[in-house]
């Protein structure tokens, strides 16, 4: 579909502009504290736009669409409002972490000191994974992209992408992320707008868009039995457990100390969901246009091929966009606890924090050229973070739990509830997914509670 040569050509070009722009970001790379928190001014507009942009991953671009297409806005719904409810809990947990962790680096780290090494390695890893894991998604639904176009050589764009990321983000830290990502974000704005429009274009003139609100599966119940089972209660407590189980929000917020740091992510909340809604709606309007679709989480992909290759590379400068900012601002937040968290040097922390980018970005070519399915990843580390999710809530709020009750309900129930939802996902059998889900949220926090009443009597 497209020249090889020119995809080449035009990754060079776009790299060369964001390297440009983060040249301008350069003296925050001279110190630990601008590196990992810019210097704790960064701006209310920069921080707003860098949250959205680090929250749309590849699992975003493509799920939402596939929702609208199977299951309607009662599908749609449960895939994004718990992702704005779970900002708006970090917008208020922002001010006990402030107070909690005053001019902190990372949150693993005052855990650390608090619950005692053990605990601390454990959030260390979740949130690391956590991570990794929006990088997976994100970097696996760009190479599918390629895979689609049929330009050949995937490994190679995909490689470039990275590498040009890495190159541009390494010298100013989160700095960089904030202002190319704010770019980035108002990009992809524009370009999704467009092609929806030519998406609700495309659709025969006697079919009209509004009558394919509630998807193939015609689902007009928020609360459908065969919905919440198989998608709508797994979604709604994995997506709401992201935002504070993501160590790129613990990061941004302590860089915005010039102003209340809440206000990031309540301002954030209507212009994500904008954003993610004009994404999903090409889902609708695919399904309306009558073609015959065989993979539907490429829905989008294969109305915009119906109707130009123009369309398809629009969608290809998005999906860049949205690449570049996910391996930057979570590439930035794996660095910052590597360099903070495990090097006592801070003279030291700012090459560490650079040189531990560049091995994310090889580790998540490694991993996208494995083209994994997308599912499996988002439900390993899904289910991981919500085992800490409520765990973090009361270490943040309360003093009811013990270094020792987290711990021990921590190793034992996040290996069984990934399992049993894999095993679920490779059954197909969704009640295991509910049973690994609901244990990793509830049971986890009351056995870490037993737990720390139990031991702290001995």
């Amino acid at each position: 579909m497209f020249d090889i040569t020119t995809v080449i050509l035009f990754l060079v070009c776009y790299f060369a502009i964001f390297y440009g722009i983060s040249k301008f970001t350069n003296s925050y790379g001279n110190t630990k504290e601008g590196y990992i928190v810019a210097n704790r001014n960064a701006g209310l507009v920069e921080s707003t736009l860098g949250m959205i942009g680090c929250w749309l991953t590849g699992l975003a671009m493509f799920a939402g669409s596939q929702q609208f297409y199977n299951n309607g806005w009662a599908g749609y719904f449960w895939f994004t409002v718990p992702q704005l409810l779970g900002f708006l809990l970090f917008a208020w947990l922002t001010i006990r972490i402030n107070k909690k962790v005053p001019n902190g680096f990372t949150t693993s780290e005052w855990i650390k000191k608090t619950y005692g090494p053990g605990v601390g390695t454990i959030f260390q890893i979740i949130f690391i994974l956590a991570c990794f894991g929006n990088l997976a998604t994100t970097f696996t639904a760009a190479f599918k992209y390629i895979k689609f176009i049929e330009i050949g050589n995937a490994e190679i764009i995909t490689g470039l992408i990275v590498a040009g990321t890495a190159l541009y983000s390494f010298r100013g830290g989160i700095k960089t992320s904030l202002v190319t990502g704010s770019i980035q974000t108002v990009l992809n704005f524009i370009l999704f707008s467009v092609l929806l429009y030519i998406a609700v274009k495309a659709i025969p003139s006697d079919k009209s868009f509004s009558d394919f609100l509630t998807g193939k599966k015609q689902i007009g119940d928020l609360f459908d039995p065969t919905l919440m089972l198989t998608f709508g209660y797994t979604a709604a407590l994995t997506f709401f457990t992201g935002p504070l189980m993501s160590a790129t929000h613990h990061q941004k917020n302590y860089a915005q100390q010039n102003f209340k740091p809440w206000k990031a992510w309540v301002w954030g909340v209507p212009a994500y969901f904008a954003l993610q809604t004009i994404i999903a709606l090409v889902g609708t309007a695919a399904l309306a246009s009558g073609l015959e679709i065989t993979d539907v989480s490429l829905n989008q992909l294969v109305l915009l091929k119906s109707v130009s290759v123009a369309a398809v590379a629009i969608f290809g400068v998005a999906i860049l966009n949205v690449a570049c900012v996910i391996i930057d601002a979570h590439g930035n937040a794996i660095a910052s606890i590597i360099a903070n968290d495990f090097v006592k040097d801070k003279n030291k922390s700012v090459n560490v924090a650079r040189w531990s980018i560049v091995g994310v970005a090889f580790i998540v070519w490694l991993i996208a050229m494995q083209n994994w399915d997308l599912t499996y990843i988002f439900f390993t580390y899904g289910v991981l973070r919500v085992n800490l999710f409520i765990i973090l809530i009361s270490i943040l709020t309360t003093a009811y739990l013990t270094g020792r009750g987290i711990f021990w309900a921590a190793i034992v129930m996040a290996p069984l509830t990934v399992y049993l939802g894999l095993q679920g996902i490779i059954t197909k059998t969704p009640e295991f997914n509910v049973i690994a889900v609901s244990l990793a949220m509830f049971a986890t926090p009351v056995i870490a509670f037993a737990l720390s009443k139990l031991l702290s009597k001995k």
